[in-house]
């Protein structure tokens, strides 16, 4: 007798579905494939809707474990051209790189809470790769999204809005096709029910589907309708690119002996010539030698100055020579494109912008030198910087030079452009690379700058490949890898700029900024609250708390080139507050604050320095002060600029705000405070970095990042301030969310902020960057985490390894003094 088929299905148990961690593993894999010199384009809106349906739904962390699975399985085959290092240099780029590129996977997690997250999906894939291509050491940006689309239906979206746009593209169809792989199950649920099909619930789910995939068809095929023009507008130049080739394919000893290189392409430049003599080849009227192929400095060397000169005086036209110079300065080179002619150099010179750092030149070298001894042989000598473009005038026209790695930089190629250059050329030196896919993924993205560009662009290679494209990203010619070559042709030179040069940055500045957005709203969507029995509040919550009255109170001030305002501050706030003490914190000012301080606290009793080596930021300042405070037994601690920005006359707004709270915050944006003397610009961004901080991490602060404010020494105990690592304006975001987080209740008092009249603001650039990453990282980690219990607060900080002062009581109830109401100058913050 036949079984019934649910039987026999049961019989062999249910079908085995892969895990999620294979199928983050499986998701790289293909986005791999998609890259050169594989090469299967389609495979990467693929792999990012398998990686998007993957960390669906999981929280952060365990997304982020998947992100980086993803990451590891894409980047460590990609990357495997750097294993001529070593094995170790190869892996270590791969997972700090792959660190770096998981962070997309929490991202997606968030936003595919929101409406249409498709939209956002595609914008945070921007975010990522603008934050790769710049951090650390200036960024790392290969294998980017746009790398993978040289010849694709996706490609000609760079001419309008550069790779950001195709990124965003490719990123955006992924999540589609998640997206309808999603209304497809569902689907096919609904089709499976008697009562789905009586009333039609299939169609319903149908409809869904179908526009989701003609949304995906529709982006797919966007960019075949954007024209690529590829006539020339200011005549052509005929264009001859010489690979000498060299001795190793692959390896540190590639290059072979000093000279060999540049030999054999004099070698090639001969032959070229013999070609023209022939009639075989047209005359050039600019000759390329790639990256490197000059390895001795022909500014000095008079063999390698005579090289030169011979070959372009055979070839009978200008050569852009890559050369190595020397110095400035020992232990200095300089990767240079120089133009040369039968008179020698002309004196126009591109020095390559962004050394690659580890392989051009070693940050901390001193350090590094010490702990890989390797390093000093190998890298003897740092690559420096230069400052200027790359475009140079040759033969009549302005070419674009870009060595190497650089065409992975969108500003540096689209400098060029900006500066006149007709025709692009990236000159680069692949010979160490081997046979690993390198040079091929670098003339991706050659190809894609012609494109973006609309420019006729040539990369030319010592080892290959060297190709001449035209400016719809067509390959005319190319080389093999690790064979002698040369290329020639006719090719156009434009003079206008696409939509995607004239937006510049633009397009990726807004996508990012629109992924930072989306990522901040999936934080508060939905909202999850806390709920007590009852409706009534945590238990602890009535506990009592002492007054101010009895207490003992320090004001820490930490200082650096302060001579002129500390006097002042300590005048100031010791007649306002004679019970108050004082704590100088010095980092060894060089105007003599320290001394200063000292001789204030021979007078004053009340007055104490603490004196430290040298400059080491405001947040480690304020730990130190606040150690020392909870070692000598204070009370309530307060935190108070020495420049008069704060005035002493309000601390006791602060002290009379702690006899219903544990952290008072003077505040400028409460109702009653105000800013006297700020610029516009420092309005707007204390403002806005505020709604930043209330966005992010949910913490109802109006001025989080204030700096005049008193704690409860308890509130400090249940910190360990030995793992604070923030600094600036950042750190008073830090201690006062991790406050309201553990249960703590915190207070704003309405305050004057005055403006410095004498001495620097500390303000720059790095604490802005440093306070938005870290509120972001914070926001990312914590899940806008509201605040604990008063009885897990209280838990938390009972081991505290300082000990906690005696409480000082009523001496007619013998209990803890307790007013119960907030003052009428104070907002309070809440707690649960």
């Amino acid at each position: 007798m036949r079984r019934p088929r649910s039987s026999a299905r049961s019989s062999r148990g249910p079908t085995p579905r892969p895990t999620r961690p294979a199928l983050a593993v499986l998701a790289g894999a293909l986005l791999y494939l998609a890259f050169p010199p594989v090469g299967l384009w389609p495979l990467a809106p693929v792999a990012l809707a398998v990686l998007t349906l993957t960390v669906r739904g999981r929280r952060l962390r365990a997304s982020y474990g998947l992100g980086m699975l993803f990451s590891l399985a894409f980047l460590l085959p990609l990357l495997r051209f750097v294993s001529f290092v070593g094995a170790d240099g190869w892996i270590v780029l791969s997972t700090a790189e792959a660190a770096l590129l998981a962070l997309v996977a929490p991202a997606t997690t968030l936003v595919q809470r929101l409406p249409a997250p498709w939209l956002w999906t595609g914008a945070i894939w921007v975010a990522q790769e603008a934050l790769r291509g710049r951090a650390p050491f200036g960024g790392f940006p290969w294998g980017r999204i746009a790398f993978s689309q040289p010849n694709s239906p996706y490609t000609a979206l760079a001419a309008l809005g550069g790779a950001p746009l195709v990124t965003f593209a490719v990123a955006t169809t992924a999540a589609l096709l998640a997206t309808a792989l999603t209304h497809a199950t569902t689907a096919r649920a609904a089709a499976t029910g008697a009562a789905a099909r009586a009333t039609g619930g299939t169609a319903t789910h149908i409809r869904p589907l179908l526009a989701t995939l003609t949304g995906a068809l529709t982006l797919t095929l966007a960019g075949l309708a954007v024209p690529l023009p590829t006539t020339a507008q200011h005549g052509t130049l005929n264009v001859a690119a010489v690979q000498g080739n060299v001795p190793e394919a692959g390896g540190l000893g590639a290059l072979g002996e000093a000279f060999q290189v540049t030999d054999n392409h004099v070698t090639g430049t001969e032959n070229l010539a013999a070609a023209v003599r022939a009639g075989h080849t047209p005359q050039p009227d600019l000759v390329l030698w790639p990256e490197n192929s000059s390895d001795i400095d022909p500014l000095t060397n008079p063999t390698a100055h005579a090289a030169l000169t011979h070959a372009a005086t055979v070839a009978g036209a200008p050569l852009l020579v890559g050369a190595v110079l020397d110095g400035p300065g020992p232990r200095h080179v300089r990767n240079a494109g120089l133009i040369w002619t039968t008179d020698g150099p002309t004196g126009a010179m591109y020095v390559k912008r962004h050394p690659v750092p580890f392989a051009e030149y070693l940050p901390g070298r001193a350090l590094l030198e010490k702990l890989i001894s390797r390093f000093a042989d190998e890298m003897p000598n740092d690559f420096l910087a230069g400052t200027s473009t790359g475009a140079l005038p040759v033969a009549g026209t302005v070419i674009g030079d870009v060595i190497c790695f650089e065409v992975a930089y969108d500003g540096l190629v689209r400098d060029n452009v900006n500066h006149g250059a007709e025709l692009l050329v990236i000159q680069t030196n692949n010979a160490s690379f081997g046979r690993k896919g390198e040079s091929q993924q670098q003339l991706a993205m050659s190809r894609l700058r012609a494109v973006e560009h609309g420019r006729a662009t040539i990369q030319v290679s010592t080892s290959g490949q060297s190709a001449l494209i035209t400016p719809d990203g067509t390959i005319l010619t190319q080389t093999g890898l690790y064979e002698a070559g040369v290329l020639s042709a006719q090719l156009p030179l434009r003079t206008t700029h696409t939509l995607a040069t004239r937006l510049g940055i633009v397009p990726e500045a807004v996508l990012t900024a629109l992924g930072a957005l989306a990522m901040i709203a999936g934080l508060t969507h939905p909202r999850r609250t806390r709920h007590h029995p009852g409706g009534t509040p945590a238990a602890g919550t009535d506990q009592k708390r002492r007054g101010v009255e009895a207490t003992r109170v320090v004001v820490c001030v930490p200082t650096y080139n302060e001579r002129e305002n500390l006097p002042d501050t300590t005048r100031r706030l010791r007649q306002a507050n004679p019970a108050v003490h004082l704590l100088v914190i010095d980092d060894a000012s060089p105007d003599g604050t320290g001394k200063i301080a000292d001789e204030l606290a021979d007078d004053d009793d009340h007055i104490h320095v603490l004196h430290r080596p040298g400059k080491s930021g405001l947040g480690s300042a304020y730990i130190a002060g606040f150690t020392w405070a909870l070692q000598h037994g204070y009370d309530i601690i307060v935190e108070m600029d020495a420049d008069g920005s704060h005035q002493p006359e309000q601390l006791p707004r602060l002290l009379d705000a702690l006899t219903d709270a544990d952290l008072a915050i003077g505040s400028r944006w409460v109702p009653g405070g105000t800013v006297h003397n700020w610029p516009r610009s420092r309005l707007v961004l204390s403002r806005g970095a505020n709604a930043y901080v209330r966005a992010a991490l949910g913490v109802p602060l109006h001025d989080a990042t204030a700096g005049f404010r008193a704690y409860r020494a308890d509130v400090l105990r249940a910190r360990d301030l030995d793992q604070v690592a923030s600094q600036g304006y950042c750190f008073q975001v830090d201690l006062a969310w991790r406050a309201w987080q553990a249960g703590f209740r915190v207070v704003e008092v309405p305050i004057d902020f005055v403006e410095r009249e004498r001495g620097a603001s500390k303000m720059s650039r790095a604490i802005v960057a440093e306070g938005f990453w870290r509120v972001g990282w914070w926001a990312l980690t914590s899940l806008r985490r509201g605040p604990a219990s008063t009885s897990q607060r209280t838990g938390a900080g009972a081991g505290a390894a300082i000990p906690t002062p005696a409480r000082p009581t009523d001496p007619t109830t013998d209990s803890l003094t307790t007013p119960t109401a907030t003052g009428p100058d104070t907002v309070d913050a809440g707690r649960p």
